[in-house]
């Protein structure tokens, strides 16, 4: 903290600049692991009263930047209270303000009382703002007009408590104009800050997401026949022939039992593990990153390994039984995409091992081809039923071989079916096994029903069109507010026309998102889908109705005519 006396001028310009560096560290610590952690959107006491301290570290970094002006200090203090109060809601802007304030009064002045009380309850406000939100983050434009709003409130309250009146009107007259402009700004790019991280992150699955389900697609019939050291270094090469990394390993708790790229003149199938970070992560069973050669560990001098990332190969016991290691010839060259495609790639790898050791490989086969994932299943609840099944493993193989086989009918059929034309009974059939499954992931908070007359089992319908519907149900349902969730899908005949309903009573849509659904936006690209396929199909005879509301559920509505 400057002690001197600014200009109104000279308090823009300083409180700008502190305002940047506070982005800065803002934009720095949202690319570390730590931070993308806390920036997570699920909600726990922990997590919460983290955030609670981190934003509360910004507000107290506001004032030491601060600068002292007729006895008191021109700050950016409020950003980190009214930010941390807009992101995580009640309990942490009051955590955020709280910390900001009490640092604010220790230092004293005239306005130490008043400002720190501005702070305290421009977080508080800013929480519970946070609880009317209708988007997982506030836009950085309704942040900077809060901000603007929060930062007035902070002048009149200083006016009002502070005394003597006249010094409090002559301070505000000077720092109130730089204060709200800065307060405001920052607020605004802090919550762009972590907006930017969470496109970045969401950017970063997909294309995991997709080279994972890629390699692993060309993975299944090498490591169906186990992992030894012939199908170790067939993985391997697949990895490397798919991926820009300059060197991938494989090892078991002893020995190296694949590798290649770089430094594979020493790095040698048979060789016991020699680098630190492999056995560190068999140690450990976490994820070790390694931002150079010592803490890769490689006892050979000239080794040409220079960052990478080990992750443990793990049962369904949670057993490590190998690792996997990516590495890059540049130092410090580990980014999210690699870490996240590790992770992805160790977990599909250990999952590959373990069905072959329950020799449930062959109804997994057709799991991974790769067109019918990018075309018809959404990714995420590939990934998702997978982990489930892995848990279920633990605890009971029977279910999880039920589960297994329930996974690759979806998948069987979905394969199959290439948007000819299906029988109603198949298709219901579909939503009833993908329902078991995320009953399995979900438990008692997901609950659903099929009501249909078995006569119109056999009437054809386009292949495909119902599964999406209830997974658009299921995956949109949930919320905050809504923590159970119940589906129906009813099915009857009226003149002419077969009816099929799809029912829930999730979280619904608002009007603006409803006008997205016909739109070509990916969220609903599901629904688009059908609609269009439908459509396509039967013209203006198809019957196709949305009806939906906020915290009451949506039904979904199709009538598809059964004669021409």
């Amino acid at each position: 903290m400057v002690n001197l006396y600014s200009g109104r001028f000279a308090l823009y310009v300083w409180l700008l600049q502190s305002l940047a560096i506070i982005i800065t560290v803002a934009f720095f610590l949202s690319q570390t692991a730590v931070s993308r952690s806390l920036f997570d959107l699920k909600e726990s006491p922990k997590k919460q009263i983290l955030l609670g301290v981190f934003f509360g570290a910004i507000s107290v970094l506001g004032t030491v930047l601060g600068v002292q002006t007729n006895d008191a200090i021109a700050n950016v203090r409020d950003i980190g209270a009214i930010a941390g109060g807009l992101f995580g809601g009640p309990v942490v802007g009051i955590i955020a303000g709280v910390i900001g304030g009490m640092y604010r009064a220790s230092l004293g002045g005239f306005t130490a009382n008043s400002c720190a009380l501005a702070t305290i309850l421009n977080g508080t406000f800013a929480g519970l703002l946070y609880l009317k939100k209708k988007r997982p983050t506030f836009s950085p434009l309704w942040s900077f007009l809060f901000g603007l709003a929060a930062e007035s409130f902070h002048m009149l309250l200083v006016l009002l408590i502070s005394t003597p009146y006249d010094k409090a009107l002559a301070l505000i007259k000077t720092v109130s104009g730089p204060m709200i402009l800065s307060n405001s700004i920052g607020v605004g790019l802090f919550l762009l800050v972590i907006q930017v991280s969470f496109k970045e992150k969401e950017i970063v699955s997909a294309m995991t997401a997709e080279k994972v389900l890629r390699i692993a697609e060309k993975t299944l019939p090498i490591l169906s026949k186990g992992l030894d050291y012939e199908t170790a270094d067939e993985t391997v090469k697949v990895i490397l022939q798919n991926t820009n990394l300059d060197a991938v390993g494989i090892t078991d708790t002893e020995k190296i039992l694949a590798f290649r790229g770089i430094g594979s003149d020493h790095h040698k199938p048979t060789a016991p593990i020699e680098t630190k970070s492999t056995r560190r992560a068999l140690e450990t069973k976490e994820i070790i990153i390694m931002f150079d050669e010592f803490e890769i560990g490689c006892k050979i001098e000239n080794c040409p390994l220079r960052s990478g990332v080990a992750v443990p190969l793990k049962d369904s016991s949670g057993e490590v039984f190998g690792v996997l290691k990516l590495y890059r010839k540049e130092r410090a060259m580990i980014t999210p995409f690699d870490e996240e495609m590790a992770k992805g790639l160790a977990n599909i790898l250990s999952l590959q091992v373990e069905l072959n050791r329950l020799e449930t490989e062959k109804k997994l086969k057709t799991i991974f081809q790769l067109k019918a994932l990018q075309s018809k299943i959404n990714p995420h609840f590939l990934f998702n039923s997978l982990n489930v099944i892995s848990y279920v493993t633990r605890e009971d193989p029977d279910k999880a071989r039920e589960l297994i086989q329930k996974l690759s009918s979806i998948l069987r059929q979905t394969i199959e079916s290439e948007d000819s034309l299906s029988s109603l009974g198949d298709e219901i059939h579909l939503v009833n096994t993908y329902l078991e499954i995320e009953k399995e992931r979900f438990g008692e908070r997901l609950n659903y029903q099929l009501q249909l007359d078995p006569s119109l089992y056999n009437i054809k319908i386009p292949a495909l069109i119902l599964q999406p519907i209830v997974e658009n149900a299921v995956e949109h349902g949930f919320s905050v507010t809504k923590r159970s969730l119940n589906v129906s899908v009813v099915g009857y005949k009226r003149g002419n026309y077969v009816f099929i309903v799809v029912d829930d009573d999730g979280k619904g849509f608002r009007e603006e998102q409803l006008k997205e659904i016909f739109s070509e936006t990916k969220k609903f690209s599901g629904l688009k889908n059908v609609y269009d396929r439908l459509v396509n199909l039967y013209g203006n005879k198809v019957v196709f109705k949305i009806n939906t509301k906020v915290n009451k559920g949506t039904k979904v509505v199709i009538g598809i005519p059964t004669m021409g």
